[in-house]
C-alpha cells in the first residue's frame, strides 16, 4: 500500500469499545476495495464518495471509517480526518481489527508523524493475518527512526526473507545486524551476497558494489579490536579488495590505522606519505605522519621533517605553518614568521590574518609581537604607487591584527589607509564595520557594512552581513528590506516568508535575538512612562492622556516584540524537528543507493542533531522568555493570594483598545507572517506568550529533545539547573550540580567550585522556605549535607548572609557568568550587590561586549 506525508496532530488515545463494530456485506466490502484501489491511486474525493455510500448503510465499520480518515488526511483536512480515525479506534478491541483496517491505521499514523503508534499498527496488520510483506520494510524503517533497532532487525530479516533477490535487502539486513552488534553476522550476510553476485555486477552496480565492500572491511575492522591475527585478516581483506574500490583515499587511511594499530608505525608512515602526497594541504595526515614516526614530543626532529617537506611541496600551507605552532627561539620564529606571512601580504591574500590567527590564540604572549614588528618593518618597505597590491593588504593585515589586540584606534587607522587607497574593495568595508561593532557603535557598523554592499549589488555574502550587522543594530525593518533582495517575494510583501521555507537558520535567529533586545528595550521604556505617569498632575489633564497613550503604544510593542522572538525562536525548533522526520526517507533510501557508510554518518548525526549550537543557541534565547513569563505568572499569583485584586477594564474601554489594537495588527501582520495565513493564525505569537503553562511549552518545543540527546561533559548545566529548580525537581537540580562538578579537574583550586556554591545556596534556600514539596525539600537538605556541606553553611537561616560568597569565592567578583547566573536569582541574592561585581567583571570587555551586559543583562 502506497505511503504519504502529512501534518502533524494530536493522537487521540486510543479507547477499547467490544462488539460495536459491524462488518461490511459482500456488496460493500466489493465497494470498499475499489475505494481502496482509488486511493491508492490518489483518487481521494472519488474514493470518499464511494465510503461515504458505505457508512450511510453501515455507520459503524471501523475498516470505512479509518480509509475515509486516510483519505481526508491526504485532501488536507487533517481535523475531519482526525475525527473518522477516533471513531474507528472506537470500534477496535485493542488491535483486533482486520489486516486492511491496521494498514490503514498504519499509514495514517505515519503520516501525522505520529511514529511509535504506526509501529503498532502495522505490527498489528502482519499479527492479524496481512499477506502483505512490504509492511516489513516500512515497519523497520520506523523502528529505526525511533532508534528500536532491536525490533528492526527482526523486521529486516522478515522482508529480506520474503524478496533474496534484491541486494539493498541484503545491505539493510547486514547494517541492523551491525547495529546490534552482530559484526560477525553481518559479514556472513554480506559475505553471502558477495558470492551470488560473484561476476554478474554491471558498470552501473560498480560503485554500489565498491560501498559494500569497505562497508564490510570497516565491520571487520571494528569486530578486530586489538587482536593483530584479525588485524592481519581485515589487512589482506582490504589488500583483496582495493582494485575493486572507488574511494581510495578511505582505503590508504583504514590501511594506515590498522599498521598503527598492529604497531607495524614503519609502513603506517610509508601510508602517511602516500596520503599526504595525493593531498598535500590536509594538515590531519601530517600530524599523523608525526604519530607514526615517533617524533611527536622531539621538536628538533618534528623541525627537521617539516623542512624537508616544504622542499617536496613548497606551495603548500602545513609544511610552512605547522613549524611556527612549537618552534621556542624567538629569533628562529621570528625568521620563520617573516617568511611565512611576507609572501602572502605580497601576492595580496586577503586570508593572510586568518591563517596566523589560530598562533595569536595559541602563543598570545610572543607570536603578535613579532608578528607587528615584522608587518611594520615590511609597511614601511613597501612604495606605494609601484607596490599597490602589497600596501592594501599589508593595512588590511594590521587593522585585523590591532582589533584583535583590542587597540581600536590603530585598527580604525590601518583600515582608513586601505579604503582610502582603494575605495572599491568590499572586505574593507566589512572589516571596518567590525571595527565599529567591537567599539559598541552599532549603527555606524550596519551602514559602512551597508555601503560595502552597495559596491556589489549582486553578491549574496555581503547581502547577508549587511542584513546581519542591520540586525545586530536592532533596525529590523531595514534588514527585511535588503534580505529581500535575494529571496521569493511571491504572495508576500517581503522576504520574511521565503527565509522561513528555506528554512534560514542564521537569519530567523538573529532576529529572534534582535525582538528580544527590542522588547527588553521597550519594557525599560514602559517602566519608566508608568512611572512619569503616577507622577503627573490630576490637573494637567492633556500631559496625562498623552502619556497614557505612549504607555498603551509601548505597552503593545512590548508584546509584539516579545511574541515574535519566541516565535522566531520556536521556528528554529521547527526546522530541526523537520530535519529529524526527513530521516525516514534515508532508512529505504540509503538501502536502495547503496550507502551504508553515508548512512551510519547520517544515523550519528541524527543522534546529536538537538546538541548543534543554532539550536542550542535558540533553546537559551526562548529560556529567558518561558521563564520571564514563569516569574510573571507566579507573582501575579502571589499577589492576588494577598488579596490584591486585578485592575478590572470596562467593556466599552476593552472594546475601543480592541479595535485599535486589531487595526494595527492587520497593519504589521503582513510584514511579520512567517507562514501563509491558513497555517499562521498567531502571527505576532500573542497565544505563545499568554500560555498557561510556558515551563510545560518550553520542555516539549526545545528542552525534551536536547535533553535526550547531550553528552553530561557537553550539557549547559546552569540552564539545565535552573529548568528543573522552576518546575521544583530537587533531585534533578542536584543531577545537575554532580555533572557539572564531574567537569571540575581534581586538584584544582577551591575557587573552582565557586558556582557550585552558588547552586547549593539556591537549592537550600528553596528546600528551607517550603518552595518544594516535602519528599523534595528531604532530598535537597540531605544531599547537600552529605556531599556540598564543606561549600555553604547548612545551619544559616537568614539567607541575606549568603552574599558573602563573594567573600569565601573572590573568583565570584571577575567570573562573569556566574555573576549573571546569580542575577536570575533576586530572592537568593542581593541584585545590587550582584550587579556592581557585573559592572565591575564587565570593564574587561570591550565596548560591544559592555554595552550588551549593561543593556540586555541588568535588565
Amino acid at each position: 500500500m502506497s505511503r504519504r506525508k502529512g501534518a502533524a496532530r494530536a493522537k487521540p488515545a486510543p479507547i477499547a469499545v467490544k462488539n460495536v463494530s459491524k462488518p461490511l456485506t459482500s456488496k460493500e466490502n466489493t465497494h470498499f476495495l475499489e475505494a481502496l484501489k482509488l486511493y491508492e491511486g490518489k483518487q481521494f474525493k472519488k474514493s470518499i464518495k464511494l465510503l461515504d455510500g458505505i457508512l450511510k448503510k453501515n455507520a459503524k465499520n471501523p475498516d470505512t471509517l479509518a480509509l475515509k480518515g486516510l483519505n481526508l488526511q491526504f485532501l488536507g483536512e487533517q481535523s475531519e480526518g482526525s475525527i473518522y480515525m477516533t471513531q474507528a479506534i472506537k470500534l477496535i478491541e485493542g488491535t483486533h481489527a482486520s489486516a486492511i483496517c491496521c494498514h490503514v491505521m498504519g499509514i495514517y499514523m505515519k503520516a501525522t508523524k505520529d511514529y511509535v503508534e504506526a509501529i503498532k499498527w502495522f505490527q498489528a496488520s502482519m499479527d492479524n493475518g496481512s499477506a502483505n510483506q512490504q509492511i516489513y520494510r516500512d515497519l523497520a524503517s520506523l523502528q529505526s527512526q525511533i532508534g528500536d533497532y532491536k525490533n528492526a532487525l527482526v523486521s529486516r530479516k522478515k522482508y529480506w526473507e520474503s524478496f533474496l533477490g534484491y541486494r539493498a535487502n541484503w545491505t539493510a539486513l547486514a547494517i541492523a545486524q551491525d547495529l546490534n552488534g552482530e559484526r560477525q553476522q553481518a559479514v556472513n550476510t554480506l559475505s553471502q551476497f558477495e558470492k551470488m553476485a560473484d561476476g554478474k555486477i554491471t558498470d552501473a552496480e560498480k560503485f554500489e558494489h565498491s560501498e559494500c565492500l569497505i562497508y564490510k572491511n570497516d565491520i571487520m575492522y571494528r569486530n578486530a579490536g586489538s587482536d593483530k591475527d584479525k588485524l592481519e585478516k581485515v589487512l589482506k581483506h582490504l589488500n583483496d579488495i582495493e582494485p575493486k574500490i572507488s574511494d581510495k583515499y578511505s582505503v590508504l587511511e583504514k590501511k594506515a590505522n590498522i599498521y598503527m594499530k598492529m604497531g607495524q608505525f614503519k609502513e603506517a608512515s610509508i601510508v602517511y606519505r602516500t596520503l599526504i602526497k595525493r593531498n598535500p594541504d590536509n594538515f590531519h595526515y601530517y600530524k599523523l605522519l608525526e604519530v607514526s614516526l615517533g617524533i611527536k614530543n622531539n621538536n628538533k626532529l618534528r623541525k627537521l621533517l617539516y623542512e624537508k617537506l616544504s622542499t617536496f611541496y613548497p606551495r603548500c600551507e602545513p609544511p610552512k605553518f605547522i613549524p611556527l605552532t612549537f618552534i621556542k627561539d624567538e629569533g628562529e620564529l621570528s625568521k620563520k614568521l617573516e617568511a611565512y606571512v611576507i609572501p602572502q601580504l605580497n601576492r595580496g591574500v586577503p586570508a593572510t590574518f586568518s591563517n596566523v590567527k589560530p598562533l595569536y590564540q595559541k602563543r598570545s604572549q610572543l607570536v603578535p609581537k613579532l608578528i607587528e614588528t615584522i608587518v611594520l618593518s615590511h609597511l614601511e618597505s613597501i612604495n606605494v604607487e609601484e607596490s599597490p597590491v602589497p600596501y592594501i593588504w599589508t593595512c588590511y593585515f594590521l587593522a585585523q591584527h590591532f582589533l584583535f589586540l583590542k587597540n581600536f584606534t590603530k585598527a580604525q587607522e590601518y583600515i582608513d589607509m586601505a579604503i582610502k587607497h582603494t575605495p572599491t574593495l568590499v572586505e574593507f568595508y566589512i572589516l571596518k564595520g567590525r571595527i565599529f561593532k567591537h567599539q559598541g557603535e552599532l549603527v555606524k557598523a550596519a551602514e559602512v557594512v551597508d555601503e560595502g554592499r552597495q559596491l556589489d549589488l549582486q553578491d549574496r555574502f555581503i547581502n547577508c552581513k549587511s542584513v546581519k550587522y542591520y540586525l545586530r543594530a536592532n533596525n529590523i525593518e531595514k534588514a527585511v528590506e535588503v534580505v529581500s533582495l535575494f529571496t521569493k517575494n511571491e504572495n508576500s510583501v517581503n522576504g520574511v516568508k521565503d527565509l522561513h521555507l528555506v528554512e534560514a537558520a542564521w537569519f530567523i535567529v538573529e532576529q529572534a535575538e534582535a525582538y528580544y533586545r527590542l522588547y527588553l528595550d521597550e519594557s525599560k521604556r514602559l517602566i519608566t512612562l508608568n512611572k512619569e505617569l503616577t507622577e503627573v498632575d490630576e490637573k494637567d489633564e492633556a500631559k496625562k492622556n498623552d502619556l497614557a497613550l505612549q504607555v498603551k503604544d509601548c505597552t503593545w510593542n512590548c508584546n509584539k516584540y516579545q511574541g515574535l522572538s519566541i516565535k522566531r525562536f520556536t521556528a528554529i525548533s521547527k526546522f530541526y524537528q523537520q530535519f529529524e522526520d526527513d530521516k525516514l526517507d534515508f532508512h529505504s533510501y540509503c538501502m536502495r543507493k547503496g550507502t551504508p557508510r553515508a548512512y551510519l554518518d547520517m544515523l550519528k548525526w541524527g543522534d546529536k542533531i538537538y546538541t548543534k549550537p543554532m539550536y542550542v543557541r535558540s533553546m537559551e534565547g526562548a529560556s529567558k522568555i518561558y521563564f520571564e513569563i514563569d516569574t510573571n505568572q507566579k507573582v501575579t499569583q502571589a499577589k492576588i493570594a494577598q488579596g490584591e485584586e486585578p485592575v478590572i477594564i470596562s467593556n466599552k474601554q476593552l472594546k475601543k483598545e480592541a479595535a485599535a489594537l486589531h487595526k494595527r495588527q492587520e497593519q504589521e501582520k503582513k510584514s511579520v507572517m512567517a507562514y501563509s495565513e491558513d497555517q499562521d493564525n498567531d502571527p505576532f505569537g500573542d497565544k505563545m506568550i499568554h500560555t498557561k503553562h510556558p515551563l510545560r511549552e518550553f520542555d516539549e518545543t526545545f528542552y525534551s529533545q536536547y535533553n535526550k540527546q547531550v553528552r553530561d561533559d557537553e550539557r549547559d548545566c546552569l540552564l539545565d539547573f535552573e529548568y528543573n529548580y522552576r518546575i521544583g525537581k530537587s533531585a534533578l537540580c542536584l543531577g545537575s550540580m554532580s555533572k557539572l562538578n564531574a567537569r571540575i579537574p581534581e586538584g584544582s583550586s577551591p575557587q573552582a567550585s565557586a558556582i557550585i556554591a552558588v547552586m547549593a545556596t539556591i537549592l537550600l534556600k528553596a528546600a528551607k522556605e517550603g518552595q518544594f514539596d516535602e519528599v523534595a525539600k528531604m532530598v535537597a537538605l540531605k544531599s547537600l549535607e552529605t556531599q556540598y556541606n564543606g561549600l555553604i553553611s547548612l545551619e544559616q537561616t537568614d539567607f541575606q548572609e549568603f552574599n558573602d560568597l563573594a567573600e569565601k569565592y573572590p573568583s565570584l567578583s571577575t567570573n562573569l557568568i556566574i555573576l549573571q547566573f546569580m542575577y536570575r536569582f533576586p530572592t537568593v541574592f542581593d541584585q545590587t550587590k550582584v550587579k556592581s561585581m557585573i559592572i565591575n567583571a564587565a570593564a574587561t570587555l570591550d565596548p560591544y561586549g559592555q554595552f550588551q551586559i549593561l543593556n540586555y543583562t541588568l535588565v
